[in-house]
């Protein structure tokens, strides 16, 4: 039997990098179907206060991490109260080379976005578009790409719907013509199989798909007294979920990742829990014990590829990342 004993991603083994992924706000002006932000949006009513958000900005540099990649998500980001100071603090507490921030936008509020990221354009900010058609037309978005200055700094995500491949095509060349040069085209996925009314021709296009996610993650598995490594991608875990059952392993979730939420309080990844006596409106940021110490995870899925990319690890057959080392050594 396989037994894995190492997971993550060669990058993040190798250098003491962090992830914030960013819920400051949960008001979004899409009612999408599909949300699967849905019941985290009834938790949460209120926005991230400005003393919470300088309290993470201004001591997250105080953690030496080699690298920040903030993905900055909703609701819709851009409805955020407190947009502008946000950028304001990456300005000032951060240096363009150790940091990258991914910002999830339903593309409906592009001149607003505008607007806010004209005031900083050495900012390393990429924004992702999710085009989401059952509330805005494809007409509609693509007048908007139209306005929109910044092309380069955004990719166009679309989910497929069964039937739709040349609307989708039609799309990305017109985008194209506006100067947008990223796109990802992903496959609806149901139970871990891909729509069942997808056309052949469809299927085939998936099957050599130019327009992939392109995270890369291992496995590194134990067999028969033989160490195994398996790279695999998102799309592959989506369809294997098997791939990224780490239940019972030791996981850098909090000290190399974080869930900041519109409350003030803080989980290490999507499957660990809140810490329950800690806020940012309360605590300082270094007051939070995860960010020192190793967790182990409880989940029999690490749905979501930023988190899969944490450094994991079964201490039976193997040592977490030489950083990580490094740092219990220096502390003692």
């Amino acid at each position: 039997m396989n037994t894995i004993i190492k997971a993550g991603s060669d990058q993040n083994w190798k250098k003491n990098n962090m992830v914030i992924a960013c819920n400051f706000n949960m008001n979004c002006n899409f009612k999408c179907s599909y949300c699967f932000n849905q019941n985290t949006r009834k938790n949460f009513n209120e926005q991230l206060s400005p003393k919470a958000l300088h309290n993470l900005f201004s001591n997250l540099p105080l953690l030496k991490k080699d690298f920040y990649s903030f993905a900055i998500a909703g609701g819709e980001p851009s409805l955020y109260e407190y947009f502008p100071d946000m950028l304001k603090y990456i300005n000032e507490f951060f240096s363009p080379e150790n940091y990258t921030v991914f910002m999830a936008t339903n593309g409906s509020l592009l001149h607003r976005l505008e607007d806010y990221l004209k005031e900083y354009p050495e900012l390393n900010v990429h924004l992702a578009i999710s085009m989401h058609l059952e509330q805005m037309d494809a007409e509609t978005y693509l007048k908007k790409f139209s306005q929109f200055k910044f092309p380069n700094m955004c990719r166009i995500k679309l989910m497929l719907k069964p039937g739709t491949l040349a609307q989708a095509n039609d799309i990305i060349e017109k985008a194209k013509s506006f100067g947008y040069a990223d796109f990802i085209i992903q496959p609806i996925i149901i139970n871990s199989n891909v729509h069942p009314d997808y056309t052949d021709e469809e299927k085939l296009f998936f099957a050599h798909n130019p327009y992939p996610s392109n995270t890369a993650l291992f496995n590194e598995y134990l067999n028969n007294g033989q160490t195994v490594k398996k790279d695999f991608t998102k799309e592959e875990f989506v369809l294997n979920p098997e791939l990224v059952n780490y239940s019972g392993l030791q996981c850098l979730a909090g000290h190399s990742s974080m869930r900041v939420f519109a409350d003030g309080s803080i989980a290490p990844c999507h499957f660990h829990k809140r810490a329950p006596d800690f806020n940012l409106n309360m605590h300082s940021l270094l007051e939070y014990i995860y960010i020192y110490q190793p967790i182990t995870c409880t989940s029999t899925y690490c749905g979501c590829h930023g988190f899969t990319a944490i450094p994991k690890w079964n201490p039976e057959y193997a040592e977490g990342p030489s950083y990580l080392k490094k740092e219990q050594i220096s502390s003692r």
